[in-house]
């Protein structure tokens, strides 16, 4: 027995050891790990019903070229596409104007200009960036989102690189996806980095999935964006990492002032041809969009 209990004690003082060790190590590893967040601007929708977005944040982008990518829908800067709902939400709305075989329909008394316009457009909806408003540098951008019902819906929360302005070319501006979804996969969004060295059509990116269909629910989409690095991140976790490492140093396009992108788009490459025919209307909502330095990185600038 006392052979038992001698081995115990000793048990005893060498867990007691390994405790007070861990005790000593882990503050310093959580003070490590710990982020400042500071918030430099954010932009909350909490306008009365029916209000525009603030002109002071954003401009529109309007027209319906394809966009570069077979897109299907007319940006308008109309309440009907986008407006604040009066309950702190951004809408985006994409409403049905044709029929796939160019059949006009639905009230809106534009839609015969915007046919002949775009041919191939079948719905209105909208598209905004703080292009010439609002510049960001690192930090940290989020935003909560609630994605569109429907196949063939594509919005997007995305950057392009400043000096896109002055006529540096895509993609050697760069282009930072935060938030890409496709109505078809409903449980799945990706995000991805454009620059000269990335992977034609991909680019660098990443996925998340959820166990249910991200129409159903607000989540969040962020970037935690550094010198040479980005992390994407969905409601709080990160989904993936790149660094100049992954592209070079000429290719990492990244170190530069960036504008955001909100839209709402209908077909394209990226969405798939296929567009539901019985679609009629789709609703992006965006609670808030949100930018803080990250432990005094992070730099707005107001054009």
């Amino acid at each position: 027995m006392a052979g038992k209990f001698g081995a115990w004690r000793q048990f005893r003082i060498a867990l007691t050891a390994v405790l007070a060790l861990v005790l000593v190590v882990n503050p310093s590893a959580d003070a490590a790990s710990k982020k400042t967040l500071k918030l430099l601007w954010s932009d909350e929708f909490n306008s009365k019903k029916g209000a525009k977005p603030s002109s002071k944040n954003w401009v529109y982008e309007t027209g319906g070229t394809g966009w570069g990518n077979s897109e299907r829908q007319y940006y308008t800067n109309k309440v009907s596409n986008i407006a604040t709902d009066g309950q702190g939400k951004l809408v985006i709305t994409a409403n049905r104007i044709a029929t796939a075989s160019s059949d006009a329909v639905g009230t809106d008394p534009d839609t015969e200009l915007m046919l002949n316009q775009c041919s191939e457009c079948q719905f209105t909806s909208a598209r905004i960036k703080t292009a010439r408003k609002l510049a960001f540098q690192y930090g940290r951008i989020e935003a909560r989102m609630k994605m569109p019902q429907g196949i063939g819906t594509w919005p997007a929360f995305w950057m392009l690189g400043g000096d896109l302005i002055e006529g540096v070319p895509w993609p050697e501006c760069g282009e930072i996806d935060i938030m890409e979804y496709r109505g078809d996969v409903s449980e799945r969004m990706t995000s991805a980095l454009h620059g000269p060295n990335t992977p034609k059509g991909s680019g660098l990116g990443t996925t998340f999935l959820s166990y249910a269909p991200l129409s159903a629910d607000y989540h969040t989409y962020a970037i935690e964006w550094r010198k040479n690095s980005i992390d994407f991140i969905v409601d709080g976790e990160i989904t993936g990492r790149y660094t100049s490492k992954d592209t070079g140093t000429r290719g990492w396009v990244f170190n530069q002032e960036f504008f955001l992108i909100l839209n709402l788009a209908v077909g394209g490459t990226y969405a798939g041809e296929e567009i539901d025919p019985d679609m009629n209307q789709a609703e992006f909502k965006v609670d808030y969009i949100r930018y803080y330095s990250v432990n005094g990185v992070g730099k707005l600038t107001r054009k």
